[in-house]
């Protein structure tokens, strides 16, 4: 497997280990520095997802990038350390098709963007 993935993660700790998690199942991970950064590599890339933690960008990007992913065809995915974006996520998924909380169960990560890409890749074949 080599599906390309972005990443927008600030804390570096955290970008270091889902960097590892995922290039050990064979994904290639691309950092994206902003928003703006994000936007390009999803272009250039046609990732399988895109993993967006929820407090690297405004709260307008934030609800404003999940449509615009979608109509750009790329699944997106917010990560969040408070449990009242988690909730907020689950009550208006604003274009998002998922989201993990941190801290996070690597396998269930895994699994996660495991389900998303691979329906990506069947999209593709059909």
């Amino acid at each position: 497997m080599s599906n390309p993935v972005v990443l927008r993660e600030d804390d570096p700790d955290v970008r270091h280990l889902v960097h590892e998690l995922l290039e050990e199942q064979g994904y290639l991970v691309f950092d994206a520095r902003d928003i703006e950064d994000l936007l390009d590599e999803v272009k250039r890339r046609s990732p399988c997802v895109a993993l967006i933690d929820s407090t690297s960008s405004t709260e307008f990007d934030l609800w404003h990038l999940g449509p615009l992913l979608a109509q750009l065809g790329v699944p997106a995915v917010a990560f969040t350390a408070h449990s009242t974006a988690r909730q907020q996520f689950e009550e208006n998924p604003s274009g998002y098709i998922g989201v993990v909380s941190k801290p996070f169960d690597a396998s269930e990560f895994i699994e996660l963007v495991d389900s998303i890409c691979l329906e990506e890749s069947q999209e593709a074949v059909s």
